[in-house]
């Protein structure tokens, strides 16, 4: 029986987020909202009393968003565990409501919140962050690189792009709650029923990507970019890109049925660009909202303003 006093909202469309959930069940046995950041505002929405704590996991506060965490201060404390970069005036203005922000953008946020838990959470329950920083790609944040040296590289950065390749195939609902489940007892993720199948269908759909992209992909200054082929996953697609096409920025956009577009971008290592930071500020100054990564980012647009949003990013980069 889940708490009906307790509620995490968790990102729950990648192995980071869902590892916070999982954390937050075995911590306070939290009633969990998997949401994506279409669907957050709504996830806010729909917290009322009488709940007493809420935790926001790995999920951007944006300013439109402000208004609902004030209203559930209203009647519950709220704790933010985070790693996106954020605008500092939005972290300033939620503590001054005294809201708990757990915020660092050099380590992925299950990292974040097992650190501050793992007294209680046990040595076995760090394999889990161990997953997500590599799943994230955050596997050199300062915490994260002692907490990978615990336990066998290999073993562990398998399991963990097995459990990302798995949900980024497929994050519906009716996959996502066993794996949580899974998780939640600890199970190794190619354990978990229907993990190992998926994420090698997955492999096999990023080598048939990697065919296609030279012939849709239009190529810029420092980017090129392009549609998602067949509904292929976004962030898939914009890291494939960087392989496929030898560009250093990958941008890959779908078109929404509500008139807006989402997007995603993905770098090569060891560059200048902040994507998250460029991503927010034209995103916000055409209408939309946006964030991320160094490395990897996302928006949602409005559809009028995609060549704008790509022909500005291309040459602010």
């Amino acid at each position: 029986m889940t708490s009906t006093t307790t509620v995490c909202i968790s990102h729950g469309e990648d192995a980071d987020g869902l590892i916070c959930a999982t954390y937050m069940r075995l911590l306070k046995d939290a009633t969990l909202i998997l949401a994506t950041y279409d669907e957050l505002k709504d996830a806010l929405k729909s917290v009322q009393p009488p709940v007493e704590e809420v935790y926001i996991c790995d999920m951007n506060l944006r300013k439109d968003l402000i208004g609902e965490i004030e209203r559930i201060r209203g009647f519950a404390t709220i704790t933010l565990v985070d790693h996106h970069p954020t605008e500092e005036r939005i972290l300033e203005q939620i503590q001054e409501m005294g809201v708990t922000v757990i915020h660092d953008t050099s380590d992925c946020a299950s990292v974040l919140l097992y650190n501050q838990y793992k007294g209680e959470l046990g040595r076995d329950a760090g394999r889990l962050a161990a997953y997500g920083a590599w799943a994230d790609q955050f596997e050199d944040g300062p915490i994260a690189t002692g907490l990978l040296r615990e336990y066998d590289r290999q073993f562990t950065q398998l399991e963990a792009l097995m459990l990302a390749y798995a949900l980024t195939r497929d994050h519906t609902p009716d996959f996502r709650k066993p794996i949580v489940d899974g998780l939640s007892r600890l199970d190794y993720p190619h354990r978990i029923e229907g993990v190992y199948e998926t994420a090698l269908a997955h492999l096999e759909e990023m080598a048939e990507i990697v065919e296609v992209l030279p012939k849709i992909c239009k190529r810029l200054n420092v980017m090129a970019y392009c549609e998602t082929p067949e509904g292929k996953p976004i962030g898939t697609v914009a890291g494939l890109i960087v392989d496929a096409i030898g560009t250093k920025v990958g941008l890959c956009y779908v078109v929404k049925d509500d008139g807006r577009v989402n997007i995603s971008l993905r770098s090569k290592r060891g560059l200048d660009y902040h994507l998250g930071k460029t991503t927010r500020e034209i995103a916000e100054k055409i209408g939309g909202f946006g964030g991320g990564h160094k490395r990897a980012s996302g928006a949602s647009i409005p559809l009028p303003s995609l060549d704008e949003f790509i022909q500005e990013f291309d040459a602010k980069l």
